[in-house]
Parts: C-alpha cells; sequence; structure tokens
C-alpha cells in the first residue's frame, strides 16, 4: 500500500502568504496536490503541519481517507517534515509514500506513479534529479526512513541530503522518467515539478493553466 503525504508546514515567507490557501481552480494548492496524490496512491493522505499552527483541510472527495499529522517541534524544515510524515504513514501500514510539497500547481498523477514504480526494494529512496537538483520533495520513500530521519535530526542533522546519505537512493533525471509512456504523453516538458515560491512564479503558473489528476 502507498501513501501520499503533503509538506505544508512552511512559513511561505516569500510568498508573502500560506501557499497551501491560495485559490487553484475550483480548489486550493493544497487541494490540487490532494487530489493528485489520490488519484496516484491507494492508501492514506497525511498532511503535515507546523507544529505551532493549525492546517485545515479543503473539501475533497478523498477527504474521508485524509488527516492532518503535526511536526513535534517547529523550526527543523524538510527533514522534520519528512520524518513526520513518514512515521505516520508507517503506522498506517503503508510501506511506501510519495512526498510532495504544497506548493505544485502542476502536478498531477502520472507524474507520482512514474517516480512511484521506482520505490521498489532494495530501493528506498526513488529521487528525481531534474535540472542538476534533486527533489526531496517531490520523491518516493519506503516509510521505514521515518525513524531513520528521527535519528538523524536526534543527532543534530537537519538536511535530507543527510537521510540519503544514509540510504538505498535510487536517482531518476528527466530522461529515466520520461520512458513511462502515460507521463511522457501527459507531461513531456515535465512540468509536474515547477513548484512556486514568489508571487511571480504563482501568476505566471495560474497564467499557464490549470492541471488535473
Amino acid at each position: 500500500m502507498s501513501a501520499g503525504v503533503v509538506l505544508a508546514g512552511g512559513r511561505s515567507r516569500r510568498m508573502g502568504t500560506d501557499k497551501a490557501s491560495l485559490p487553484h481552480g475550483a480548489t486550493t494548492l493544497l487541494g490540487h496536490v490532494l487530489d493528485a496524490l489520490a488519484a496516484a496512491v491507494d492508501g492514506p493522505l497525511l498532511v503535515v503541519g507546523a507544529a505551532d499552527a493549525d492546517r485545515a483541510l479543503p473539501v475533497g472527495t478523498w477527504r474521508g481517507r485524509c488527516r492532518v499529522v503535526h511536526d513535534p517541534v517547529p523550526g527543523r524544515g524538510p527533514l522534520q517534515g519528512l520524518a513526520t510524515g513518514l512515521s505516520a504513514a508507517a503506522a498506517d501500514g503503508a510501506e511506501t509514500a510519495f512526498v510532495a510539497a504544497v506548493d505544485l500547481p502542476h502536478l498531477h498523477a502520472a507524474f507520482v506513479r512514474a517516480v512511484l514504480a521506482y520505490r521498489v526494494p532494495p530501493v528506498e529512496v526513488a529521487l528525481p534529479v531534474l535540472d542538476g537538483h534533486r527533489q526531496p520533495l517531490l520523491a518516493a520513500y519506503a516509510t521505514a526512513l521515518g525513524a531513520r530521519a528521527t535519528d538523524l535530526l536526534a543527532q543534530g542533522e537537519l538536511r535530507p541530503g543527510a537521510l540519503f546519505a544514509v540510504s538505498e537512493v535510487r536517482e531518476l533525471d528527466a530522461a529515466t522518467l520520461l520512458t513511462d509512456p502515460a507521463l511522457a504523453a501527459r507531461d513531456p516538458e515535465l512540468r509536474a515539478a515547477r513548484g512556486v515560491n514568489t508571487p511571480e512564479e504563482w501568476a505566471r503558473s495560474q497564467r499557464d493553466g490549470t492541471d488535473t489528476s
């Protein structure tokens, strides 16, 4: 069983407003990402919120399989979000989780499925590497890594790279991902991976059109 995890605990300082709540088509940006994950995974959906902030769920057909979990400590970044989300997914019985940032207005199910296909043991992390950059918040993980991430945090680590250094990672470049025929037909430019951090990027993404799962 695979889960979907959305990290929605960031402060959205560059955007100037809560990215998760931005209107996106008939829903919000968080709702859009959950729509894409719900169409691609067969297990629970988990939204990771900051330890010191409430996080409400938007309306969606997936609402009955979705819940919010909170980081135990604020301000420890994406490695804490990974530890929280993967541990919660493991507790819900999922062996694999696709972890997404909340700021992906073009994310869709075909991309999620293409990445999940590579999370087959002994691979513990199926990690897209696009334009020379690793994409830890657009990757598939063995949920058992939640405990490993928690141990790294206890040692003072805050970088996802620390988790990759002690895990079996399969890096996926664009050419590898596009061997998936459904993804190649749906999204040959891999727009699904384009996040938004500023008002200008958000406005551009809306002019480019709304993606559906």
